[in-house]
């Protein structure tokens, strides 16, 4: 507890300080004020209210103004005229825009299928062979001979390979340039 120059309190001068509301200093217990500010129920439905207002604001002006459909949008004084129009014409646009939005994603991956599909024959007819991500990583799988599979089958060594002849060894670089 602070320090406090002169008499100690009495019980009533404490108990007035704790009901008394001082300017710049959080609301004394007990009051209204004081739950307002430590309630967290009431708090989390604020934020949680403003959030969802938020979200359905943004939701629906996505549609109005992002729409191709966006003239078929009601006028807002539409909800309280004529609710059910209202929500219900708001429903079609948005199943129009979503449906829309599916068509254009169909054609932009068949367009994207299509053009996999020329790269490949163009690459089948040049000669030109694909790429396996594997084998560039890993190195391509070399067939084992009949002998190399019976003996690796039966724990035998490998029979050696006859050994062509070795190409000229080239000099060796540092740094890969030398």
């Amino acid at each position: 507890m602070p320090k406090h120059y002169g008499p100690p309190l009495t019980e009533d001068e404490v108990a007035a300080q704790n009901k008394k509301s001082y300017p710049g200093l959080m609301a004394p217990q007990g009051s209204w004020t004081h739950w307002f500010w430590h309630s967290r129920l009431l708090h989390t439905f604020i934020t949680m209210g403003a959030l969802l207002a938020m979200g359905v604001y943004t939701f629906f002006m996505n549609y109005a103004y992002n729409s191709p459909f966006k003239d078929l949008v009601p006028p807002i004084s539409d909800l309280w005229q004529q609710p059910t129009y209202f929500f219900s014409q708001w429903k079609n646009v948005i199943l129009m825009h979503e449906k829309d939005k599916a068509r254009k994603a169909a054609e932009h991956r068949n367009r994207h299928i299509d053009d996999v599909a020329k790269r490949r024959y163009f690459m089948k007819m040049h000669g030109i062979e694909p790429m396996d991500p594997v084998a560039v990583v890993f190195g391509k799988n070399e067939e084992k001979s009949a002998e190399e599979l019976e003996a690796a089958a039966m724990g035998h060594e490998v029979p050696p390979k006859p050994e062509t002849e070795a190409p000229a060894e080239q000099k060796k670089k540092w740094l890969g340039f030398f």
